[in-house]
């Protein structure tokens, strides 16, 4: 299986363009974990090198906290718990109801093209296997009742995730590593860092610079692992790209990957990447799963339709379509 680096996803991150207000006392710090299944990129901008490896160690903390609470592998996790109930109800924290009830939210606004219900589908393709292969028609037909988000109810006043399915699985991996990132960001803001970018594996969000210079992104070619289709510049808000090259396996030359289509069990053979510029990164990370799925011409449609919110979208065929105000 041949697998490519998510921190390649967005090249370039820590140059900065010529800003007019320099500070020759701030340097950039920087570092990289493994959390969330990918590759952490933490990058602060400080005048002090303890105040900046503090706030650093402080988000990476979080990273991890969030990272085992939505892990569905983990038998401690209430997802995992929801995966494994007898009846139809789970109490969870307020803080998982929440991002459940906000992917449900996306789930409306890309007529169910983002949805967490294929987490029932995600056993039968693993990625991690030497050898993989596609499931069978059967296996897939067998599960395939069971991904609906509309079977989900979410009841905050008692803390509670009801599904009319009684086989129905959650996995939030589209939404919780940028809700994961955020947070981050969030604690290096109170940090009072000078600026700060968080990669996870093509999920990153930055914050402005004291030196008033901007961050750059690369926008990697999904079929060219070292080129970039574009580099981008911007001073705050999020980039996600979501991509067939990113995990992905070949069988009888046909690419598998790893995002699914909630209509058929299959990975969506329509996009080869989605790059979504949103203020979060937990929102653009959901909206590229989703508009990876729904396709350039629907997903153009919806990028219109989203208050600051822009897009890129490479097509199967390579073709490159932008949403009206991708002006970068």
């Amino acid at each position: 299986m041949k697998k490519a680096f998510l921190t390649l996803i967005l090249i370039g991150i820590i140059a900065g363009l010529s800003g007019c207000n320099s500070d020759n006392s701030l340097k950039t710090y920087q570092v990289t974990r493994f959390a969330l299944g990918t590759v952490i990129e933490i990058t602060v901008l400080d005048d002090s090198e303890k105040h900046a490896m503090m706030a650093i160690e402080a988000a990476m903390a979080e990273i991890n906290r969030i990272g085992s609470l939505f892990y569905e592998g983990n038998p401690e996790s209430p997802l995992y718990e929801f995966s494994h109930r007898t009846g139809d109800r789970v109490v969870m924290p307020e803080e998982v109801l929440s991002l459940i009830q906000r992917g449900l939210e996306v789930s409306r606004l890309t007529n169910g093209c983002f949805d967490m219900t294929v987490g029932v589908l995600l056993p039968l393709w693993d990625f991690k296997s030497k050898n993989p292969e596609p499931p069978t028609e059967e296996q897939i037909k067998s599960v395939l009742p069971f991904v609906n988000y509309q079977s989900l109810t979410v009841d905050p006043e008692n803390n509670m995730l009801i599904s009319a399915s009684p086989r129905t699985m959650l996995t939030t991996g589209g939404i919780a590593k940028g809700y994961a990132v955020d947070r981050a960001i969030e604690i290096l803001y109170r940090k009072a860092v000078k600026g700060a970018l968080v990669n996870a594996g093509g999920d990153l969000r930055v914050l402005p610079r004291a030196d008033g210079k901007k961050w750059r992104v690369g926008i990697q070619n999904p079929r060219i692992q070292q080129e970039l289709l574009k580099i981008i510049e911007i001073d705050s808000g999020a980039v996600v790209t979501s991509g067939d090259y990113q995990k992905f396996f070949f069988h009888n030359e046909k690419r598998y990957h790893h995002l699914l289509n909630p209509q058929t069990g299959l990975p969506a053979d329509s996009c080869q990447s989605v790059t979504i510029i949103a203020p979060t990164t937990e929102r653009a990370d959901a909206l590229a799963t989703g508009i990876f799925i729904a396709g350039a011409k629907q997903g153009i449609e919806l990028l219109e339709k989203i208050p600051d919110t822009e897009g890129l979208i490479v097509r199967h065929d390579g073709k490159i379509f932008k949403s009206s105000g991708f002006n970068y």
